[in-house]
């Protein structure tokens, strides 16, 4: 790992194993993943970064329905056209998306798993942002890509079961992801992103620095932190409901 971060300036001190995270997260998205380059990877981050400046964007946000305004996004990378809608409507009008949608964006171009793998990018990188931006400090700058080509590595045992994209089923885990399942209980939001299983583990990283390991995520009881467990739902369940989160 070639990626170092610090906070030493930070207004109060940070935990080293959160110093030690961020640092993985941006050596993770420098490097090729499923079906994007470090290049696209890195690109993907920068694009999410200038969603909230996209005109198209705020057009659609103050809209009644964002399908009633057309328009190209103001757009910061080359990536696919398909892509860049992707992430600038995930960035700015998650709550009203809809599986319509989705399929609209896979007949434009963009295949499954790879939408999958962008929402994990999308993911680290806000976890990340949004941590930096809370502290008061200012926002960390994109790591340099990492040359090499994606994997193209689809778990074997996806199927659709229900959810937009393909998922790994309970029981259905084949060698490679055995370690995502092997606890009994698989919440929905490790299951939703199944189909890039390899990328996933780093959310599933920042999950357990964050918040709690899979080992205690259903107990209720379980915090190692200076919070309580309760107190710690309380404060997800808000956040949730500010981000018009329906999960």
């Amino acid at each position: 790992m070639s990626t170092s971060i610090s906070y030493i300036d930070a207004p109060f001190p940070v935990r080293l194993d959160i110093v030690v995270l961020h640092e993985h997260v941006w050596d993770w998205l420098a490097r090729p993943g499923l079906r994007w380059s470090g290049e696209e990877r890195v690109a993907i981050a920068a694009e999410l970064r200038h969603a909230h400046r996209c005109t198209l964007c705020a057009d659609r946000k103050a809209a009644l329905s964002p399908y009633d305004i057309d328009g190209v996004h103001n757009s910061v990378s080359t990536l696919p056209d398909p892509a860049i809608e992707a992430i600038h409507r995930i960035a700015t009008d998650p709550g009203r998306l809809t599986e319509s949608w989705y399929r609209e964006t896979l007949a434009s171009g963009l295949r499954d798993a790879a939408y999958v793998e962008l929402v994990v990018v999308i993911a680290c990188v806000i976890a990340v942002d949004t941590f930096v931006r809370a502290i008061g400090m200012a926002t960390l700058e994109l790591p340099a890509p990492v040359a090499g080509f994606p994997s193209r590595i689809r778990p074997e045992g996806a199927v659709q079961e229900g959810a937009w994209v393909p998922t790994i089923p309970l029981g259905g885990a084949g060698a490679a992801e055995a370690d995502l399942y092997n606890e009994g209980f698989v919440t929905n939001s490790y299951r939703a992103i199944s189909l890039a299983a390899p990328q996933a583990r780093m959310f599933f990283n920042i999950v357990a620095t964050y918040y709690v390991d899979r080992n205690h995520i259903t107990d209720p009881t379980y915090s190692d932190r200076a919070i309580s467990r309760p107190q710690m739902e309380v404060i997800a369940a808000r956040v949730s409901a500010l981000n018009q989160c329906f999960f």
